[in-house]
């Protein structure tokens, strides 16, 4: 919730597209008017119990004060993305685009793919406050002021792909396994059984993942057996990732570690150093990219200044906070 509609990137990052604009502009009370237009209280209100019911199926609690600061939040950001759909909607009016071109349509169904279903797709929207029509509008507008942008040249893709290495690159990660306990002397028990399993050369993964069934308190170990998947740096709290990365691939840690969770023991299963992509072989889509980003700084610098340029009333009480 945090990105600007200006600076998604078509494609793949096209699903975090998060703009909207207005669904209804007959009657009622008016949020803000954007160049004369107005932003309907009733439609914005639609826009944020929307997108309410989108984070609440992920989790999100707005009655606790951390929810309820989010939802401050968030209901600044949507009206502030109703004034850029405004704006597109209008520009796209003066401009006389067609949103129903063959181009656009074949956009939005890249986005639809990489969302998933159709439901998934209905649900993105209503998280980001966003109508599929007014989707349609920014494809539409970016479409034209960007059509201009040349593609990178063989020399400025390479500089792309020197800037951005850590984009191409595979980062260092482990594949772990732990039980979590609630005492240390509780996790120290649990070694000395797997000590004891590893000197009567007994399998320890499968004796670790049973322990975990077992003894674990973390939810959902008696069916993972205490499998974390694969992680990268970054992932876990830091106790947990200094020991996790610091452990040797196929041993279990002999000493507890203590996180705000409890007392961990951690076997880990693999471990993938760091490595950077052939240039080669990902040069394609670093000139995609490089594309991307160009037009993208075009799209971004006359989006800015139609902003800088428009109209902008708030109604008593929808003013943004300063």
């Amino acid at each position: 919730m945090k990105k600007s509609l200006v600076g998604i990137i078509l494609g793949v990052l096209a699903l975090m597209f998060v703009t909207t604009g207005c669904s209804s502009l007959v009657g009622g009370k008016w949020a803000v008017k954007v160049n004369g237009d107005p932003v309907l209280v009733k439609d914005y209100d639609t826009r944020v119990a929307d997108a309410q019911k989108v984070y609440e199926k992920q989790g999100m609690k707005f009655d606790t004060d951390q929810g309820k600061q989010a939802l401050t939040q968030m209901k600044g950001q949507l009206l502030d993305r109703m004034i850029e759909g405004q704006l597109i909607a209008q520009e796209v009016k003066n401009l006389k685009l067609n949103t129903e071109d063959a181009a656009v349509k074949t956009q939005e169904d890249v986005i639809k793919k990489n969302i998933g279903d159709a439901a998934k797709f209905q649900d993105t929207l209503s998280q980001q406050g966003m109508t599929e029509p007014e989707l349609k509008n920014f494809l539409t507008l970016y479409s034209k002021i960007t059509a201009d942008v040349k593609a990178p040249s063989d020399t400025e893709v390479k500089a792309f792909f020197d800037k951005n290495t850590t984009k191409y690159s595979q980062p260092e990660s482990v594949k772990a396994h732990h039980i979590l306990l609630k005492t240390e002397d509780e996790a120290k028990a649990i070694i000395v059984q797997l000590q004891a399993a590893a000197k009567d050369n007994v399998a320890i993964l499968p004796k670790f993942e049973q322990l975990a069934k077992d003894n674990s308190i973390e939810p959902g170990a008696k069916e993972s057996g205490g499998d974390l998947g694969t992680f990268t740096k970054g992932k876990m709290v830091p106790e947990f990732e200094t020991a996790a990365f610091a452990q040797k691939v196929g041993t279990f840690s002999t000493t507890p570690v203590k996180t705000q969770f409890g007392y961990h023991v951690i076997y880990v299963e693999a471990h993938t150093a760091a490595a950077v992509s052939d240039y080669n072989q990902v040069k394609a889509q670093v000139a995609q990219d490089a594309l991307n980003q160009a037009k993208d700084a075009k799209f971004q610098t006359y989006f800015d200044d139609l902003r800088k340029k428009a109209k902008i009333e708030y109604a008593k009480g929808y003013q943004p906070a300063s």
